[in-house]
């Protein structure tokens, strides 16, 4: 099994390196490197890997998930004649982060990255009051602001964001996490999944056609429709999710918009959880690299963690 040594990580969750240092050359060739990698991402051999590898009924699942990353990541920096054991950062987070972290100002590069990254840091901050921020209900088609369905104000309210195609969050679902989570917490807290935007759809960054199997969403109906999806699978498992608003003996599912307003205020895909209470948001959840830095811990597993002290430091 792979060890996740830690390094030194700044606010996003990537490594802190010397920018002076480019492994892959100056920025031409570095842009050419990326396009090459992309490639190599969505080649049928990598395909089957990822469908080889990921199994979201496992709780191992995502440390596989990173194990199969980082041998991808290998491979092709091997075809380049790049040794990556040279970069130690390089090797322990592997090629995305590694990159993001050199060049995360250059517009150019991280437009040649869409798809293939999502949003890191959020302009929102734990202590500051919760934004106003639309999300539509599945049951009506109706915009609400999601502090409206917080239905007992002296609860924290758990708002869980991500999609079908985002193996973390079925892994949650499926292995009991949520479940767990439910039945621990469901009287002193209200838990929420806003459906955003596909992580891994078919026609973008795939991870296997096992869990890319639907199509980036085009239409709200889209959205609606997978976000269907999602409940119909969850229902052959631990039937932890509900499209009724009232009901928080489960976690209820609303859609992010078609401009994808709560992703982009929270910066929360493609996976991310955020706690609000007293109307400011209390906390604020691991990105997707502090994530997978850690594959061994699931996200169910740090809001537990987090309800867990926010319960015993207050009652005692």
């Amino acid at each position: 099994m792979i060890e996740t040594p830690s390094y030194p990580a700044n606010a996003t969750g990537m490594p802190d390196l010397e920018p002076k240092k480019r492994p892959l050359g100056d920025r031409t060739s570095a842009l050419k490197i990326i396009k090459r990698w992309k490639d190599f991402m969505m080649s049928d051999d990598t395909q089957v890997r990822f469908d080889n590898n990921i199994d979201p009924t496992k709780r191992d699942m995502q440390i596989t998930l990173k194990e199969t990353y980082l041998s991808i990541d290998r491979d092709f920096l091997e075809d380049l004649g790049i040794n990556a054991s040279l970069y130690k950062p390089l090797s322990a987070h592997g090629f995305l982060p590694f990159v993001m972290a050199f060049y995360k100002e250059d517009k150019e590069i991280m437009t040649e990255l869409t798809g293939f990254s999502g949003g890191i840091i959020s302009d929102v901050t734990v202590g500051s009051y919760a934004p106003e921020v639309p999300v539509i209900s599945m049951e009506t088609r109706e915009e609400m602001d999601v502090t409206d369905l917080s239905v007992d104000k002296t609860k924290p309210l758990i708002i869980l964001s991500a999609s079908l195609s985002c193996p973390m969050l079925k892994v949650c679902l499926f292995t009991s996490g949520v479940s767990q989570i439910l039945k621990k917490y469901k009287n002193r807290a209200e838990f929420v999944l806003v459906y955003i935007c596909e992580a891994h759809p078919a026609d973008g960054w795939k991870l296997g056609n096992k869990v890319s199997s639907i199509k980036q969403h085009q239409t709200m109906n889209d959205r609606l429709e997978a976000a269907r999806l999602l409940i119909d699978a969850d229902k052959d498992h631990l039937n932890c999710l509900t499209t009724d608003p009232h009901d928080t003996e489960k976690m209820r599912v609303v859609v992010d918009t078609m401009s994808n307003t709560f992703t982009s205020t929270y910066q929360c895909g493609p996976i991310r959880v955020i706690a609000i209470e007293d109307d400011r948001v209390a906390w604020m959840g691991p990105n997707i690299v502090h994530l997978m830095s850690n594959p061994r811990e699931l996200m169910t597993d740090k809001i537990d963690a987090w309800l867990r002290g926010r319960f015993d430091e207050n009652e005692g």
